[in-house]
């Protein structure tokens, strides 16, 4: 009795058995209420996956893993707290986070000085600039973002005149100024080099603008909504030359915000191939519409990429999983991902990233390039 009375006081057990394991939580901070929560509910959606199998071949070392999601809203302010939160939580052993690079960018240092392991999905240069050791991206960065475009502008629609409009965040800053370098360098000439706020509604003057360039192309460099009511009103204002945009535009809601005849023949960036292309991304699809009974996301097939390296990483480091360990396996990555080779340079960027270029047909994407 005395024995039963102390195991239900103090939690220990009568027969002298072990405690029950601490549970391994993988942190994860992404929009979840904003324009882009189908981006970062479906991506951390596909983080869930790849947990979900973990813990069902046995966590590890026994230990059950929990993926701790929270919504940053793609504010910088917000992420620096939740960053603040995951390292302050002894129990989180890694991160994934953030999605947008104006957040990761602030939020970085933090998880630097708790030397958080921390894999994200930002495109923007200045995310590995720092050279922070815990820091890893394995998606493709601006460079392709933005250069990928502006050469097929150049080389395949024969493109001479480009005007370039980014909404003055760290991203679309990224992608505009790389489309610019990249087509200038290849004999383009940038007509007019724009900044509108991410917040704006009313376009009309910069378009009018544009329209007496009559440039052969138009590029945005910047996020949800402000693409697609850019996009409309251009089209809207008689200007016709071939719209591009960045991933954050890779959503129905370009479409929809647009309006299927403005969107038509627009053509937008993206970091991943349909989910028909191979046998592991069908399987993916497959998986993700059982586990959440819908299809998945742009960025889902990454989340799951992003926490199946976590764990590969934790996996690799035996008994003792610590922060520091995690790190430490992370630069010895050599996975088979659901898009390819995932290996990091010293910087901790990915050594062969992939874009594709998709154009709006109807009411959907279809790959535009490479073609097949």
């Amino acid at each position: 009795m005395i024995k039963i009375f102390l195991a239900a006081v103090f939690g220990v057990t009568a027969l002298g058995a072990s405690p029950a394991l601490a549970d391994i939580k993988i942190g994860t901070a992404g929009p979840l209420s904003n324009a882009e929560a189908l981006f970062g509910n479906t991506w951390q959606n596909g983080m869930q996956l790849a947990v979900n199998e973990a813990n069902a071949a046995g966590g590890i070392n026994g230990q059950k893993l929990v993926l701790v999601r929270q919504d940053d809203q793609g504010d910088p302010k917000q992420g620096t707290l939740l960053a603040q939160k995951f390292c302050d939580d002894d129990g989180v052993l890694a991160v994934i986070a953030n999605f947008n690079s104006g957040v990761t960018i602030p939020s970085s240092d933090v998880y630097n000085r708790c030397g958080l392991p921390q894999v994200t999905n930002s495109s923007n240069p200045k995310v590995t600039q720092a050279g922070y050791d815990n820091l890893f991206r394995p998606i493709a960065n601006d460079f392709m973002q933005g250069g990928a475009p502006a050469a097929y502008a150049l080389k395949t629609l024969g493109a001479k005149k480009a005007a370039i409009v980014q909404d003055k965040q760290a991203f679309g800053d990224g992608v505009a100024t790389v489309f610019r370098q990249t087509f200038e360098k290849g004999g383009g000439q940038v007509t007019s080099y724009s900044g509108v706020a991410a917040t704006d509604v009313d376009f009309s003057a910069v378009i009018t603008r544009i329209k007496t360039e009559n440039p052969d192309v138009v590029y945005y460099g910047g996020t949800m909504p402000g693409v697609g009511l850019f996009l409309k009103q251009l089209r809207e204002l008689g200007v016709k030359s071939t719209f591009f945009a960045a991933d954050p535009a890779f959503l129905p809601d370009l479409i929809t915000t647009a309006g299927p005849a403005n969107a038509a023949g627009a053509i937008i960036s993206f970091q991943a191939p349909p989910y028909d292309s191979s046998p592991k991304l069908m399987q993916f699809k497959t998986d993700y519409k059982k586990a959440f009974n819908d299809d998945p996301g742009p960025y889902s097939a990454y989340g799951y990429n992003e926490a199946a390296i976590i764990i590969a990483a934790m996996k690799r480091a035996g008994t003792s999983v610590t922060r520091e360990s995690i790190v430490k396996e992370l630069h010895n990555t050599k996975f088979d991902g659901l898009m390819g080779p995932v290996e990091f340079d010293d910087k901790g960027e990915l050594k062969s990233p992939s874009l594709f270029l998709y154009k709006v047909k109807g009411n959907d994407f279809t790959l535009e390039w490479p073609k097949s």
